[in-house]
C-alpha cells in the first residue's frame, strides 16, 4: 500500500512539476517573444531618429553654405562700393585740384601776359625789325625744343608707370604744384597736343618739369 501512494505522489508531484514547467516556458516564451517584439520597435524607431538627425545636420549645413556664399556675395559687393567710392573721390579730389589750378594759373597768366606785352612793345621799339624777327625765331626754337623733350618724358614715364593719357596729364600737374608752380590739366593736355595758344608762364612750368629731370633721378 505505502509503495502504491508513494508511486501515485510522485506521479502526481511530476505532473505537478511538468505542468508548472510547461505554463512557466510559455510564459517564458511569451515574454521573450514580446520583449523580441518591444526591440524591433525600439530599433525601428531608433532608425528613424537615426534619419531624422540625418536630415536635419543635411539641412543644417545646407542653411550654412548658403549663408556663407550669400556672405561671400555680400563681401564682394561692399568690397564693390569702396572702390567705386575711392574712385570717386579721387575724381573729386582731382576736380577740386583742376579748379583751384584754373584760378591760381589765371593770376599767374594774368602776370605773365602783362609781361608778354611789356616784352612785345620793347620788341616793337627795336630799331631793326630784322633782330626782332631773329629773337621770336629763337624763343619758338626754344618752345620747340622744349615740347620735344616734354614728350620724351612722358611718353616714357607714362608707359613706365601704366598710365592713361589723363593720369599723366594729372600726375605731371600734381608734379609742376611740388615745384612751386600751377599749371592745370587740360592745359597740359593742350601743351601736350599742340592746341591753342602756349603762354609764356605755361612754357616756363613746362620747362621746369622737365628740367627737374637732369637734377633729379626719376
Amino acid at each position: 500500500i505505502n509503495n502504491d501512494f508513494n508511486n501515485k505522489l510522485n506521479e502526481e508531484v511530476n505532473a505537478g512539476f511538468s505542468k508548472i514547467n510547461t505554463e512557466l516556458n510559455s510564459k517564458l516564451t511569451a515574454e521573450a517573444e514580446k520583449n523580441k517584439a518591444c526591440d524591433d520597435d525600439f530599433t525601428r524607431e531608433a532608425q528613424k531618429i537615426f534619419l531624422m538627425v540625418n536630415n536635419i545636420t543635411t539641412k543644417v549645413n545646407n542653411i550654412e553654405e548658403a549663408c556663407h556664399n550669400e556672405f561671400s556675395r555680400i563681401n564682394v559687393v561692399i568690397e564693390n562700393l569702396q572702390n567705386e567710392t575711392n574712385q570717386h573721390y579721387a575724381v573729386v579730389q582731382r576736380s577740386d585740384f583742376d579748379q583751384q589750378s584754373v584760378f591760381n594759373e589765371s593770376e599767374v597768366n594774368s602776370t605773365n601776359e602783362s609781361e608778354t606785352n611789356s616784352r612785345d612793345s620793347s620788341t616793337n621799339l627795336s630799331p631793326s625789325s630784322s633782330s626782332g624777327s631773329s629773337n621770336l625765331s629763337g624763343i619758338f626754337d626754344i618752345t620747340g625744343d622744349i615740347k620735344i623733350r616734354f614728350k620724351q618724358h612722358f611718353d616714357r614715364l607714362m608707359k613706365v608707370r601704366n598710365y592713361t593719357f589723363d593720369e599723366m596729364c594729372y600726375s605731371i600737374a600734381v608734379d609742376i604744384r611740388s615745384l612751386g608752380g600751377s599749371i592745370k590739366i587740360s592745359t597740359v593736355k593742350n601743351f601736350y597736343s599742340g592746341v591753342g595758344r602756349n603762354t609764356v608762364g605755361t612754357v616756363n612750368q613746362i620747362n621746369t618739369w622737365v628740367a627737374s629731370f637732369n637734377n633729379n633721378a626719376e
